[in-house]
């Protein structure tokens, strides 16, 4: 069937100042349940979760500051411990008229990792997870909401517990990746619907990014804050499309595509030679003192490892400062190293300082 709406008519629309709400309706791995402010969400459409940690907030507020959009809304419509039958059960009071949900226009589809403790073989898992997916999409189109899904957030569960093995033999991260992932993904395909794979990218962080598995996923199933962080940015690079996704040594300057600049094309100067290779440059004086954002860049580190941050300017004596994920940090040199960052989503700000003089080359990822 047709879409009704895509993730980048979302986008347009926050630029446009509407509230396009989008939901993200799943299991505790939604809800936040083992962040700092998690709690128990069980009741169905009867409340607006708007835990701070959970990444449904976070992608809120990264999405609000990208668009200058105060009332954009991403819905948490996680509960923890449930299972995508409990969300077929209570589908209307969870999405009918009278729920916080009910002027909602995209919804994602989680679900997949509980959902494999009402199981004892592969075969009834896959069947009856793919009947209750599709269920959910058809419902969510017969109340004209557009769906798109998710897969499952990864977890440390190679084998099934001891406490388990006889009650739950399908309690691993391999069975939710090989059945209700790969189920996703074929549902995706048929019903053209999106798809953001959590699981590909969560997956990366347990085992590249600079921190403990006892830091990101404390019990071995939930994300504590720093895995929601980092799954907020993993969201907001998918949608947003002015993000740069960087894997290997990149350079960032005034002609990245997804610059987004307030310096006015007819100041800049093309560079006829440069030895930092950096071939167009503001070096301008404009009227004013005052401090004026240049350029800035939400950046997404897909990279297997740390990547080390420079930035460049054009004279020593300029006023010109970065912030980055809002810390500011002064140019002091003409190339200042302003350290390295971890796996996931980095928020560059390129600022004037109190001064007439704009002066900026770019940044250097390596």
């Amino acid at each position: 069937m047709p879409r009704l709406y895509t993730l980048n008519d979302a986008w347009v629309a926050w630029l446009e100042g509407e509230k396009f709400p989008v939901a993200i309706a799943g299991d505790s791995t939604v809800d936040g349940f083992g962040t700092d402010d998690s709690i128990m969400h069980l009741t169905a459409g009867a409340r607006d979760n708007r835990n701070p940690i959970a990444f449904p907030r976070l992608l809120e507020q990264y999405l609000r500051e990208a668009t200058a959009n105060g009332i954009l809304r991403i819905y948490n419509a996680g509960h923890a411990g449930t299972h995508i039958k409990w969300a077929l059960d209570n589908f209307e009071r969870e999405w009918g008229n009278k729920s916080v949900y009910a002027d909602v226009r995209m919804a994602g589809i989680g679900y997949g990792i509980n959902d494999r403790l009402l199981y004892t073989s592969a075969k009834a898992y896959r069947e009856g997870f793919r009947d209750d997916v599709i269920q959910m999409v058809e419902r969510f189109y017969e109340k004209e909401i557009q769906p798109f899904l998710l897969t499952a957030q990864a977890v440390v569960e190679p084998g099934v517990h001891s406490d388990f093995i006889r009650l739950y033999p399908l309690r691993t991260g391999e069975w939710v990746n090989s059945i209700a992932n790969e189920v996703k993904k074929e549902i995706a395909e048929a019903y053209d619907l999106e798809l953001i794979d959590l699981n590909k990218y969560t997956e990366m962080f347990l085992q590249h990014s600079s921190y403990t598995l006892a830091e990101v996923i404390p019990d071995g199933l939930h994300f504590g804050n720093i895995g929601h962080i980092y799954e907020a940015g993993v969201m907001f690079a998918h949608i947003c499309p002015r993000t740069v996704w960087v894997e290997a040594k990149c350079r960032l300057d005034f002609s990245s595509q997804k610059a987004v600049t307030a310096v006015p094309s007819d100041k800049l100067a093309l560079a006829h030679s440069s030895k930092d290779a950096f071939k167009v440059v503001a070096d301008y004086s404009k009227t004013d003192r005052s401090d004026t954002k240049i350029m800035g860049f939400w950046v997404f580190n897909n990279a297997n490892r740390l990547l080390k941050l420079t930035a460049y300017k054009n004279h020593l004596d300029s006023q010109t400062y970065v912030r980055v994920n809002g810390e500011a940090k002064s140019l002091n040199d003409l190339e200042t190293d302003l350290g390295q960052y971890d796996l996931g989503l980095v928020h560059l700000e390129v600022c004037t300082g109190d001064s007439d003089r704009v002066d900026f080359k770019g940044f250097v990822l390596e």
